[in-house]
């Protein structure tokens, strides 16, 4: 069942995994289908360098397990809750980034420091929540919104969405990006964001504040 689906899942996996986004069985991945509105998720306590094609759940948006071996991620109600709220986004990565983290325990937004960041930053950050609670799932969607892209999860990491799981996990990948850039910046001596009004300039150009 949508095994294409659960294949970009494992694949995405595995290059959070090589990218150190993800260690041990932390973080999960999941993707939609556009058609069916069934779900591709990462299955809860399987580590990542045994993760095959066959332990990807399948779940409707309920969360409720129709095709699988395991037991969806515990982070299920966040994922879940996201895609009801965003019907344009079809894929979330879920990370424990290292710099990402920093700036989730530093209970900071991370500012817009980087020119990837000026197309989504800044990057709000939702208060802690029990891990997969409904609690944080609530506060993640609701930090989110309606047209972000990253949100950063207090002393937990970060969830990133996209129109497919693909692009959340470049999101991901620039998210954190940013993290290390603002942090060491600030290390050295101070963060300069990006001006706002350069900001909109460039968002208007790249035409990234009308799709993921």
């Amino acid at each position: 069942m949508l095994a294409g689906l659960r294949k970009q899942v494992l694949d995405v996996s595995m290059e959070l995994r090589r990218m150190q986004m993800a260690r041990g069985t932390s973080g999960n991945v999941s993707a939609r289908d556009p058609e069916s509105g069934l779900i591709a998720i990462t299955p809860s306590a399987i580590p990542y360098e045994v993760l095959r094609v066959t332990d990807i759940a399948i779940i409707t948006p309920a969360g409720e397990i129709i095709h699988g071996n395991h037991r969806p991620s515990s982070e299920t109600p966040m994922h879940t809750a996201v895609y009801r709220l965003r019907p344009d986004v079809n894929g979330i990565v879920h990370t424990h980034s290292l710099y990402a983290t920093v700036f989730s325990v530093l209970n900071k937004e991370l500012p817009v420091v980087t020119v990837p960041l000026a197309t989504f930053g800044p990057v709000p950050i939702a208060p802690f929540r029990l891990p997969g609670s409904q609690a944080l799932a609530d506060e993640v969607a609701r930090c989110l919104g309606v047209a972000g892209k990253s949100v950063l999860l207090q002393n937990h990491g970060a969830l990133c969405a996209g129109s497919t799981v693909g692009k959340a996990l470049e999101c991901a990948a620039y998210t954190e990006e940013g993290a290390q850039v603002a942090y060491l910046a600030h290390l050295a001596g101070g963060l300069n964001p990006i001006p706002d009004e350069y900001i909109a300039v460039m968002r208007d150009i790249s035409g990234t504040e009308k799709a993921l």
